[in-house]
């Protein structure tokens, strides 16, 4: 029998490098078994794919979604880590899937990496405040997105909202998104092993001389390890290749959160500068305050209301669904706060 064929996007980058090599190394049988294919742009990279026992696949980017739609089509598995705001690229590869298929009563799998900015609120401008907790088992999470998505578009929700309903019209792929919270710690792939969100404050702060939060920092945010992160993305993927799908919910209810942590922006702000002090960035481990116009001005080219769901809001999730099907994460606070040393170093080390 042919080895199940899974495609992974953003290989080279943070999560999809971090999740690749957690399929790599998995000790699961099913999963040692996959045949692997990366999709990649530089063709330098393909000789260290090739050597690990993956199938590089060069293309020339998200936007050729001919391409991707034709890759797609010869695998059973998507795993896309790639870009969470580009639902056309999540549409042609959902396409890619379904092409080949005759029967829906074999399926194709498309796993998809989003975040829950999508459900965060607006507590400085007051314009929508919801601190609600989600629960991926309890909470109609895809509602909800549909609720919000009719009152103002936000790339990230609409490209959740995208993958749901193509996938549900093929009727021959399953669909499933993991939601992470912000991601922290250091990446094990082969590329980019630094994350996104607390590197950006890092930076900020070294250049203001202080770490800083928007208005009073008390929206609440999530966290989760990128490693435990992956290793959700390595159980999904195990649960599909031991025919262990009953478990799993998909399309409307598949939606699948990753939270381990939790904090507000102002402890965040505070952990960044008992850092930047213990290393000898900061005379003082002080916190300041910004404006939602300062913040966006210095961290989203302008815009409010990116700045705000992005670094200011509420975005409390509940993943019951995800340890209900055995995911067990396994990074603790002081996994974090050694993260934020760590981020701080990396920071340095490429300025």
């Amino acid at each position: 029998m042919a080895p199940t064929k899974l495609l992974l996007t953003g290989a080279t980058g943070y999560i999809g490098g971090t999740v690749l090599t957690q399929l790599i190394n998995s000790t699961i049988p099913e999963i040692k078994q996959l045949s692997i294919s990366v999709l990649i742009r530089n063709p330098d990279q393909a000789e260290l794919y090739s050597s690990k026992g993956i199938t590089p696949v060069i293309f020339s980017g998200l936007e050729d979604v001919e391409y991707l739609r034709k890759v797609a089509s010869e695998h059973e598995i998507v795993l896309h880590t790639a870009d969470s705001t580009n639902p056309t690229a999540a549409e042609a590869l959902i396409q890619g899937l379904a092409d080949k298929q005759t029967s829906s009563k074999n399926k194709k799998y498309f796993i998809h990496t989003s975040g829950t900015s999508s459900l965060g609120d607006q507590p400085v401008s007051k314009q929508l405040i919801e601190t609600r907790e989600f629960s991926d088992k309890n909470d109609d999470i895809y509602s909800y997105m549909k609720q919000r998505e009719a009152v103002k578009s936000y790339a990230q929700r609409a490209t959740d909202i995208k993958t749901v309903e193509i996938g549900e019209k093929t009727s021959t792929v399953n669909t499933i998104i993991v939601k992470a919270p912000i991601i922290y710690g250091r990446g094990t792939g082969f590329f980019n092993q630094k994350s996104f969100h607390i590197p950006v404050l890092i930076k900020g702060a070294l250049a203001a001389g202080h770490a800083q939060y928007v208005g009073d920092g008390a929206g609440v945010w999530d966290y989760v390890h990128v490693v435990d992160l992956a290793k959700l993305f390595e159980l999904l993927v195990a649960k599909i290749l031991k025919g262990e799908t009953d478990i799993l919910v998909f399309g409307k209810r598949g939606i699948y959160f990753a939270n381990t942590l939790r904090h507000s922006w102002k402890e965040l702000a505070e952990g960044i500068a008992k850092s930047c002090y213990e290393a000898g960035r900061f005379v003082s481990p002080k916190t300041q305050s910004l404006t939602l116009k300062e913040a966006a001005i210095m961290y989203t080219g302008g815009d409010e209301y990116i700045a705000e769901v992005g670094l200011a809001s509420n975005s409390l999730t509940n993943a019951d669904l995800s340890r209900e099907i055995g995911w067990a994460p396994k990074m603790m606070e002081a996994d974090f706060q050694q993260s934020l040393a760590d981020d701080l170093n990396l920071v340095l080390s490429s300025a």
